[in-house]
């Protein structure tokens, strides 16, 4: 069709509008957007020119533009795909304003576009915004096969074919809309139902006011009714007539408050049998929290119900089985909390099961076993390992009864404990039977051990009276004239003071001596009966006695004694109890038969020790002081004083010079002591530096001081049980005296940096070359202190003061370091031997110790050589005539000695060389003295 005949048929203005109306109320009627798109292509041509058509509709939910393109007969034609963004669609959709291309060959923006309109004759192109007062729906486009088509008029005109489009495709894409919506809301309910059906269970939906809106299939079903019907349940038999006043008020109750609705009842099923339901319903509430309607689920629980009342059942055949077990029967969770517990176990406790809940804080168990019962059950649900224990539980009378536990514990499919069964088997019957033979041997064992009667009861009595269940327990046995018995060994720990030990009763009227003669048990209790008046029996009854026994001691066919005991409280002595204690009496009796002769034989062992004192004081005196050296009178009255305070536990305070043999001494009042077979602890206070002695003394905590890396014990709790000699106790600060006087008073110290006090049992040897007594004087020692030290003191005399034990010594350690040293001694010159008694020793025993020594290293052969010259030079002796055996002593020496060497002075086997002088040094000594060569 050619353009001039276009504009013939072009209609007037008044006929297009007419026209356009014609084709609003035409598009009024389209429901749908596609058909809507069809008419558009066709019902537009009578209003407009053109001879393409699109309409496009940007969908945002896919984010792009839906594309309709129409050519000139009405037909779609396909749109290739493009991007969006080079696109009329998109710019027009964008910029919400028409869009008018007068050229499409002239046109840039839009290359893709305008050439694919180009090849379908299209020359110029008029697009409009499809737009409401809602929403921007998207773009109607118009093309021409002429340039510049569309003048400014035509495009008023076609905007309002654009509004007229606008409004029918909005209408359209609604109705679309709401189809899909009901659609989609068709498919939610079905969904829904389907979903409600396969629940195992009656669902149901109602008003927020409670009236039943909606049930599900499986509901209908149960019920064989319709929905109708089931609205009038609250009226009807549905619900169990016992459970509906329950049933209504709950539900009454839920729809006031809001509060979520759950209960269990009966609902009466199409056959007519009633089943258990669990029903729960919950509120669907609005954006304003308002209620809208409830959901509520029936799930059928019969089953479970009649499981329920099965266990219950089972349960209460089970405690009756319980009950009839002839023992205490109780249950535990996993964690050890008592659960169950059978009739037997709350008549015996006389308590709760709350009460015994708190067992571990209660008397149920006997205070000495619990902290062990609670460690073995703490063990066992830790572990899952049965525990078997044996303790005392209380009764309700207050009795402590013995019980066998055991506990097994219960496991579930996967190994876990889940509870534990415990049975308490009582075995105080078996246990008294242990305890009564276990007495019987530990009596038998001290028969064997003890000597001593009272050794003996008070070694028994403890366990007689435990297992006995007694409070007191006496031995009476016969005095000298066997007139009366003497009460010889009491254990009565209550006693108000009315039953003394050494206490004597007749044998004619008494108790005691009625078993004593009858030679069978006599058991009374109250109210004692004809025994009333007896004096004997009133000072019991005094001292509050509920029971006493009397059992003979029997040896021989012979009394020879009585075992009596007594009950403050409990019950009297049975059959069983006097058998028993007959037992026990015959093994006491066999003690004191041996107790009786042991005494015998003892009296003669001291009168023959009484015979040999003298002869075996001088056998101690002689055996025990082996390393003391000396006959002297001064030696002797030292030893004499050491074998008097040896056997006290005395201090002793040994003074004397320095290298007299305090040491020895202290050691040999160690050695006769009773102390001999523990430590002999030595310190030597002037060697230790003084801020060091009161840690070496009394021990030092860690960190206590500088340097107290780790714990040390000091020598007071080394010396425990022994002796701790202290030399030089002069020395000892002032500071540290007072701690020391402490010890020696109180037996007790604290270490340093401790705040524990230590105590120890030592014996105290002090030993001084000072005068303590002028150091008091002095205010350079405590008097107190002196005098706690002062308790035996001992004076050990110098070598000087013992010239007659000077020989003894030479002699001894002479041998003593030649056999050291692998030499040996015949002889020692006179004029040495002479020369040594004379010399005054200083250094006394030590200095004649070393002397000895130093002689044997230089001694060659047989004889002993004595340097004799060193000891004269250091005594600062002269020649004068005081001292003219020393040197006719040293002048025998030296000729001895050359004559040995062949009168060579120097050199290796020279004079000089066997003396231990130099050559020169004996050359002036022979000088001196005035020796010479002898000539042939």
């Amino acid at each position: 069709m050619n353009d001039p005949i276009q504009r013939a048929r072009e209609p007037a203005v008044t006929d297009r509008y007419e026209a356009l109306l014609g084709v609003s109320q035409t598009l009024i009627s389209i429901r749908s957007s596609e058909e809507l798109f069809r008419v558009l292509a066709r019902e537009l041509r009578a209003v407009v020119n053109f001879y393409f058509f699109r309409i496009g509709i940007y969908d945002e939910n896919a984010d792009e533009p839906r594309l309709t393109l129409y050519g000139e007969p009405g037909v779609p034609l396909q749109v290739p795909p493009l991007p969006q963004e080079e696109t009329i669609t998109w710019w027009v959709y964008q910029h919400q304003q028409p869009l008018i291309i007068p050229s499409l060959d002239a046109e840039t923006r839009f290359p893709a576009v305008a050439e694919m309109l180009k090849n379908h004759g299209v020359r110029s192109v008029c697009a409009l915004p499809l737009t409401t007062v809602h929403r921007r729906l998207g773009c109607l486009s118009m093309g021409s096969i002429e340039a510049d088509a569309y003048s400014r008029e035509e495009v008023s005109f076609l905007s309002l074919v654009a509004n007229q489009v606008a409004l029918a495709v909005d209408d359209a894409l609604n109705f679309d809309a709401l189809q899909n919506a009901k659609e989609n809301l068709r498919a939610s309910e079905e969904s829904f139902r389907l979903i409600v059906d396969s629940i195992p269970g009656l669902v149901v939906t109602m008003t927020a006011q409670g009236e039943l809106e909606f049930v599900s299939q499986q509901c209908l079903d149960y019920f064989g009714m319709t929905l109708d019907e089931l609205k009038g349940w609250v009226t009807s038999d549905i619900v169990h007539p016992d459970d509906l006043s329950r049933v209504l008020a709950t539900w009454r109750r839920s729809v006031q408050t809001g509060h979520p609705y759950d209960s269990e009842y009966r609902i009466r099923h199409a056959d007519g049998v009633y089943r258990w339901f669990h029903v729960r319903g919950l509120p669907l509430r609005n954006k304003e929290g308002r209620i809208i309607r409830w959901y509520v689920l029936h799930t059928d629980i019969d089953d479970r119900k009649r499981a329920e009342e099965a266990l219950r059942a089972s349960e209460l055949n089970f405690r009756l089985i319980v009950d009839s077990i002839p023992g205490l029967v109780c249950t535990m969770n996993a964690t050890g909390e008592v659960q169950l517990l059978n009739r037997q176990v709350l008549e015996y406790f006389g308590k709760t099961i709350e009460e015994l809940k708190g067992w571990a804080t209660s008397d149920a168990v006997h205070p000495d076993d619990l902290p062990r019962v609670i460690a073995a059950i703490t063990s066992s649900v830790e572990t899952g390992h049965p525990y078997d224990i044996e303790h005392r539980c209380r009764r309700a009378d207050g009795v402590y009864r013995w019980f066998q536990v055991r506990a097994l514990p219960v496991r579930d499919t996967e190994a876990r404990v889940i509870s534990w069964y415990i049975l308490l088997t009582d075995i105080d019957n078996r246990k008294q039977a242990e305890d009564r033979l276990q007495l019987l041997l530990d009596v038998t064992n001290q028969v064997v051990s003890n000597l001593q009667l009272r050794d003996l009861l008070r070694a028994i009595s403890g366990n007689i009276r435990r297992v006995m269940q007694c409070d007191c327990a006496s031995l009476a046995l016969p005095d000298a004239e066997n007139n009366q018995l003497e009460l010889n060994v009491l254990d009565f720990p209550d006693g108000k003071g009315f039953l003394k030990e050494e206490g004597l009763y007749s044998i004619e009227g008494s108790p005691y001596g009625t078993a004593f003669q009858t030679m069978k048990p006599l058991a009374l209790d109250r109210p004692f009966a004809a025994w009333v008046d007896n004096p004997v029996v009133q000072s019991r009854i005094a001292e509050g006695f509920k029971s006493l026994c009397f059992i003979p001691l029997i040896r021989r066919k012979h009394a020879i004694g009585t075992l009596n005991l007594g009950r403050l409280r409990g019950e009297a002595f049975t059959e069983e109890d006097l058998y028993f204690l007959g037992q026990v009496a015959s093994q006491i009796a066999i003690a004191v038969e041996n107790a009786l002769e042991y005494g015998q034989i003892t009296e003669a062992k001291e009168r023959l020790a009484e015979q040999k004192f003298y002869l075996e004081n001088e056998i101690r005196l002689e055996h025990n002081f082996e390393e003391i050296i000396g006959n002297s009178l001064r030696l002797k009255a030292v030893l004499e004083s050491v074998r008097i305070v040896a056997p006290a536990d005395s201090t002793v305070l040994i003074q004397g010079e320095t290298g007299t043999g305090k040491e020895v001494i202290a050691r040999a009042i160690h050695n006769l002591s009773s102390r001999k077979d523990q430590a002999f602890v030595k310190v030597n206070c002037a060697a230790i530096p003084l801020g060091l002695l009161e840690s070496e003394l009394f021990g030092h905590e860690k960190g206590s001081f500088t340097g107290a890396i780790a714990r040390r014990i000091g020598r007071f709790e080394l010396a425990h049980e022994g002796t701790l000699f202290l030399d030089e106790v002069s020395d000892i600060p002032l500071e540290l005296q007072p701690k020391l006087l402490r010890v020696l008073q109180e037996q007790e110290f604290e270490r340093l940096g401790s705040s524990r006090t230590q105590h120890v049992d030592v014996r105290l040897l002090a030993a001084t070359n000072v005068s303590l007594s002028q150091m008091v004087a002095e205010k350079k020692f405590r008097s107190d202190l002196y005098y706690r030290l002062k308790v035996f003191p001992i004076d050990v005399p110098p070598l000087r003061d013992r010239q007659g034990d000077i020989p003894l010594l030479v002699h001894y350690f002479a041998n003593k370091y030649a056999r050291r040293m692998g030499k040996q001694i015949e002889s020692i010159p006179n004029e040495t031997m002479d020369a040594l008694s004379h010399y005054s020793w200083p250094g006394n025993i030590r200095e004649l110790q070393n002397l000895m020594e130093r002689s044997a290293l230089l001694s060659t052969g047989p004889s002993l050589r004595v340097p004799l010259a060193e000891i004269l030079a250091d005594s600062g002796l002269s020649m004068a005539s005081g001292d003219n055996a020393l040197k006719q002593a040293e002048r025998e020496q030296i000729v001895r000695a050359l004559r040995d060497s062949n009168w060579v002075v120097g050199g290796a086997g020279g004079a000089a060389a066997r003396l231990g002088l130099k050559r020169t040094s004996l050359a002036y000594k022979m000088q001196k003295l005035g020796i010479s060569r002898p000539a042939h």
